[in-house]
């Protein structure tokens, strides 16, 4: 029988009749010239350091001859690998070891999935897992064996730095498996930087996976609903006339630092970065992003402003009579909506982000992985003004609310259900078309399980383009239907006259779970428009952005230096279409 691939991507058999269909079939012939994780070394014990080209899928690359269904365990992680840091922090027990791995997975043609997706917890005392599908191909240097690359990322354990790295190894569909090399080289996390590699044995257990059709069906819904992307610097081959530099865009963050950025207009997401310390990395589409901060928009405010049009009332409601720990009377009078404008009155220190960075907040609030703990402290605060007046930076204020509006979603609809899962991932980011990845979320380790929405969700850059979009192009609507509060949305989108309270200077305010920038600021330099014009925008720890404009275009940069602004960028978008009318 012969076989062969045609330029349809069907396998055809005797007498051309088609006979099976590859996914995204590869047209190389096989013959790579490869220098870096040869089959030589995948069979050896030796690893080092290599640029990330070495873990993508080479231009002569041929479709697999074997086929991926099954587990794969890597043995003795906890004794094996290198580790040299970047950027020190203290605190972790045992960051130079992977967790405990063995995962199924399944392959569609060139692509392989990981049966489990998004964030995965682990007995490690420091890393959690995120595996995202790779690519499966054929050199015909490896000796028969098929390749496998597989991206995935260790995410911190009760807090959302992400480490993102790359495995690859070589099998055969009999269960032959060579030594998996990984790396980890790049990262966003303000605090703790390093390099990570190693080469570890593995087995490789091929068995039927009853979910495996489902996990297929929707990874090809998924790659097909991803906003087409293009390199940055396409935007000004398709606008010419407007002059933009593209290096401008993005030059607010160090380059060193930034992990990936990007520009949605009319319809592409036209992509930047994607640098490592090692090259860039192979898989874009699915680098793991944390949103920190910006969860306290795509969580918490989406989140009371769905729970509002589905449930009138539901912002007016107390917190004191919607979280059981905030007893004190000093939360009967701060409501769910003065939660997420963190104006609830209740604080200790009225400096910029004075409670955020105390002592106690880091010890008695983040560092802590129960409910009780994290409510106990968050409640703790007395009133010192009249709600819905002062706005004071509090992620304590954001986890009440995430912990109310759960309260509320379970009276309406049982005590089983989660106003994060079976709420916003139902009705807002599966809709949407957001990828896996975002359909779980850093949850406090009890029964509990309160998802911590002001920070802990992880996303892709399709996500932010797509949440984006929701907000800004699509008026906060899924197929006509409108899907928020038509009051609060209108408030935080700044389509009426009021524009929250003064947060980090006159030019920075905040209104219902979103920050608010004036274009005629003239803060490092002019003013971008002569006249008032505020523009909603989410922001997280580190230097983490979605800027909504109102010339319907979204734009989002992930890095993690500590620099949060867009104004440079901004006045090269501005050149494409006006920001100010």
């Amino acid at each position: 029988m012969k076989r062969f691939l045609s330029t349809t991507g069907l396998i055809f058999c005797m007498s051309g009749v088609a006979c099976a269909q590859v996914y995204d079939p590869l047209t190389g012939t096989g013959a790579v010239t490869r220098t870096k994780l040869t089959y030589n070394t995948l069979i050896g014990t030796t690893a080092s350091l290599v640029d990330y080209s070495a873990y993508a899928v080479p231009a002569n690359a041929a479709n697999p001859d074997s086929t991926f269904q099954g587990t794969l365990t890597l043995n003795n992680v906890a004794t094996t690998g290198s580790f040299a840091t970047v950027k020190n922090a203290t605190g972790y027990v045992d960051p130079g070891h992977l967790p405990a791995f063995s995962y199924q997975f399944v392959q569609h043609g060139t692509h392989i999935l990981p049966i489990q997706r998004g964030l995965i917890s682990t007995s490690h005392p420091d890393w959690y897992y995120i595996l995202e599908p790779g690519r499966v191909w054929k050199e015909i240097g490896d000796n028969g064996y098929s390749r496998v690359a597989i991206p995935f990322s260790l995410q911190e354990s009760g807090a959302n730095c992400t480490h993102n790295g790359v495995l690859t190894f070589l099998f055969k569909s009999d269960s032959s498996v060579s030594n998996v090399a990984y790396q980890i080289a790049g990262e966003t996390c303000q605090y703790y930087q390093f390099n990570m590699w190693g080469q570890v044995s593995a087995t490789y257990t091929p068995q039927t996976i009853p979910s495996a059709a489902t996990a297929i069906t929707a990874y090809e819904a998924e790659v097909a609903g991803r906003m087409p992307t293009k390199p940055i610097a396409q935007l000004a081959v398709d606008f010419p006339a407007a002059g933009v530099t593209i290096a401008n865009i993005g030059s607010d963050q160090t380059a060193s630092y930034m992990t990936v950025f990007g520009v949605a207009v009319d319809g592409t997401n036209y992509v930047g970065g994607c640098g490592t310390r090692y090259g860039i990395y192979p898989y874009c589409a699915v680098l793991d992003l944390p949103s920190y901060s910006t969860a306290k928009s795509i969580v918490g405010a989406i989140g009371l402003m769905r729970m509002e049009k589905k449930y009138t009332g539901t912002k007016s409601l107390s917190i004191g009579s919607t979280v059981d720990k905030c007893t004190g009377t000093q939360w009967s009078s701060s409501s769910l909506l003065n939660a997420l404008d963190m104006a609830t009155g209740n604080y200790a220190l009225a400096g910029y982000e004075s409670d955020e960075n105390s002592t106690a907040t880091k010890n008695k609030f983040f560092k802590v992985d129960t409910y009780d703990a994290k409510a106990t402290f968050a409640c703790s605060y007395s009133r010192k003004a009249t709600p819905g007046t002062k706005w004071i930076y509090h992620t304590t204020d954001t986890f009440l609310l995430g912990k109310a509006l759960n309260t509320r979603y379970q009276y309406w609809n049982g005590s089983t259900k989660d106003f994060y899962r079976d709420m916003l991932v139902e009705e807002i980011y599966k809709p949407l078309g957001m990828s896996p990845t975002t359909y779980t979320s850093t949850r406090t380790i009890d029964t509990v399980a309160q998802a911590f929405t002001g920070y802990g969700m992880t996303l892709h850059h399709d996500d932010m383009v797509k949440i984006g979009e929701f907000l800004n192009k699509n008026n906060a609507t899924i197929n006509g239907v409108s899907m928020l509060d038509s009051t609060l949305y209108d408030e935080a989108m700044q389509r009426t006259s009021a524009h929250g309270l003064t947060a980090s200077g006159a030019n920075n305010n905040y209104h219902h779970g979103f920050w608010l920038w004036n274009l005629a600021s003239a803060d490092s330099g002019a003013a971008i428009c002569a006249n008032t014009k505020w523009v909603p925008y989410m922001s997280g720890f580190g230097g983490i952005g979605i800027v909504l404009l109102p010339n319907n275009m979204v734009y989002y940069f992930v890095s993690d230096n500590a620099q949060y602004g867009f104004k440079k960028t901004l006045i090269e978008l501005q050149k494409i279409r006006s920001l100010c009318s």
